[in-house]
């Protein structure tokens, strides 16, 4: 197995390994992460119906149980590298509507026009630049004539110091919410390992390449950004 084969192996197992916990986890060590949650769907017009809607990262299923409130009639496709944290958001969401789908996003394939909305929320960070690039493109193919993307997720700033502003900010955040040395240890770990931030300015670039006509920056506090754009 090579060495690029490894680290995707070691990103699955890290998740598999705190699923149980995951939820917890990242309400102790992400500020403002229901706001954020919630500022997915803000800007979506009222009378946006999206009757196909694809969730990249759905993790143990916070966004996705959001998803399926808001849209109960809606059929979601919700993807994961974690089996596990797919296992526990089946446990927690029953229904028929939800389709799983266990992969990395560099290997997602779907149906060209098949997706009304598509949604996520701290995962596409976990690819490099130029699959984030890549991922945008076959988003932009995946969507309906009117489609939306809007997600949220981890990105640097414009400038080391404001990035490391950022981190400071973040890890004083995340003690005064009962975080360990241990734990912070853990996830700053985890992001020099596998972790990809990329700045807004990035974003914005590759998102108006894939060929998306609309796109904003609806939130953002510290690291964490909310984009909403549309085809």
């Amino acid at each position: 197995m090579n060495h690029k084969a490894n680290k995707e192996q070691e990103v699955d197992v890290f998740y598999d390994s705190i699923s149980k916990s995951y939820t917890e986890a990242i309400r102790r060590c992400v500020p403002e992460y229901e706001e954020m949650l919630k500022s997915l769907f803000i800007y979506l017009k009222p009378d946006f119906l999206p009757k196909k809607i694809l969730e990249l990262g759905c993790g143990t299923g916070n966004l996705t149980q959001l998803v399926h409130l808001k849209f109960p009639n809606a059929a979601i496709t919700a993807v994961d590298i974690s089996t596990e944290c797919i296992n526990e958001c089946k446990s927690r969401i029953s229904s028929s509507n939800i389709e799983y789908v266990k992969s990395d996003f560099k290997e997602i394939h779907f149906p060209d026009n098949g997706f009304d909305l598509v949604l996520s929320s701290i995962s596409i960070h976990h690819i490099k630049d130029a699959d984030k690039e890549i991922l945008f493109q076959k988003l932009h193919k995946y969507q309906s004539a009117n489609g939306v993307l809007s997600f949220c997720d981890q990105f640097r700033g414009e400038s080391d110091f404001i990035y490391q502003k950022h981190i400071e900010r973040w890890k004083e955040f995340a003690i005064k919410q009962g975080a360990s040395t241990d734990e912070w240890e853990m996830w700053m770990k985890h992001q020099k390992d596998h972790d990809y931030h990329s700045t807004l300015a990035n974003h914005f670039h590759w998102i108006k390449s894939a060929g998306y006509k609309l796109v904003d920056c609806t939130k953002r506090h510290l690291l964490w950004t909310t984009l909403y754009a549309e085809k």
